[in-house]
């Protein structure tokens, strides 16, 4: 078999598969977008690829890039991981087995941008990968190879990423061995529920809506790739990356609105009211001074009493 290309724009979700390819003497490249290539740059070297083995990708300019680049590679498919550009239908019929989409995503159902945070964020039990051969229609392409990983609880999108892309390495056998894959068509008409990456709407916390359990899933697939999920406290924006359940015994008759902190101190940090009469605990939050602590933020001045409000 002849090379083959690798197009992507995350580490953590391509790279164990590069890895491979690469021990297998399989890897006639990477391409990677140029805006990333300060975090991809440096990882791809490590793992002894030269120069002209990486190409960057311009936004202008990246399809002449990308042509002129697999026909000095002579590759025969390439594979893409998370590549944010339309790629024409001239492109996708220049290598003699095509291009196949590694979608971390059940498809059609989370057709379109990051479904990883849609599957957190919704609670599925299952994270799925799904193969297909690309075409000029978004995430269309036969499937020819799918695969599902439990979703650990508590589980943020960082440990997700690093779970999906070492399971992705085992769908590289099927896919170097076999000359004709079994295929399924993709619904073309059925409709995505998720399509898009979420906006500053579906990353803030709403508390007087959103259960706890709602909120810890927001904050753990919003954690690290969007910095966590959105608050507002005494005036400050914050994003909150961890979060625990919480039991708290209240006074009798006491019904403290959602979002209002119910218990702080040094030792044990925040705990925060929800709907529905559960608790949450902060664990860790950013703010423009820096990562903190729930404890910390005690100590920082946020009391009992005090509560967050809502932005949405």
């Amino acid at each position: 078999m002849k090379k083959i290309a690798v197009i992507c724009n995350s580490d953590s979700l391509a790279f164990p598969t590069v890895q491979a390819l690469a021990s297998k003497g399989l890897l006639g490249g990477v391409a990677i977008l140029e805006r990333s290539s300060k975090a991809l740059m440096k990882p791809l070297q490590a793992m002894g690829l030269s120069g002209n083995e990486i190409l960057q990708l311009n936004y202008g300019s990246w399809e002449q890039e990308l042509k002129h680049w697999l026909t000095g590679l002579d590759a025969d498919a390439v594979w893409v991981f998370g590549f944010p550009w339309m790629i024409p239908d001239y492109l996708l019929q220049s290598v003699h087995k095509g291009y196949l989409n590694f979608h971390f995503g059940e498809l059609p159902k989370y057709r379109g941008a990051d479904p990883i945070f849609w599957q957190l964020r919704n609670n599925e039990p299952y994270a799925s990968l799904t193969v297909h051969q690309m075409t000029a229609d978004i995430d269309a392409g036969p499937i020819v190879w799918t695969k599902q990983l439990p979703i650990i609880k508590g589980e943020n999108y960082g440990l997700l990423c690093q779970r999906l892309g070492l399971m992705a390495t085992e769908a590289i056998p099927e896919l170097l061995n076999n000359t004709s894959l079994p295929s399924a068509l993709i619904e073309r008409n059925a409709a995505a529920l998720f399509d898009k990456k979420p906006s500053s709407y579906d990353l803030t916390i709403n508390w007087e809506l959103q259960s706890a359990d709602e909120i810890e899933q927001l904050v753990n697939a919003a954690n690290p790739r969007y910095d966590g999920a959105t608050a507002c406290i005494k005036n400050s924006e914050l994003r909150i990356l961890e979060v625990s359940p919480a039991e708290i015994q209240l006074q009798e008759g006491f019904k403290p609105e959602p979002g209002t902190i119910i218990y702080a101190d040094a030792l044990y940090g925040l705990i925060v009211a929800c709907i529905e009469n559960r608790f949450l605990k902060i664990n860790t939050v950013h703010m423009r001074e820096g990562y903190f602590s729930g404890s910390k933020l005690f100590q920082m001045g946020i009391k009992a009493g005090e509560k967050f409000i809502n932005l949405n």
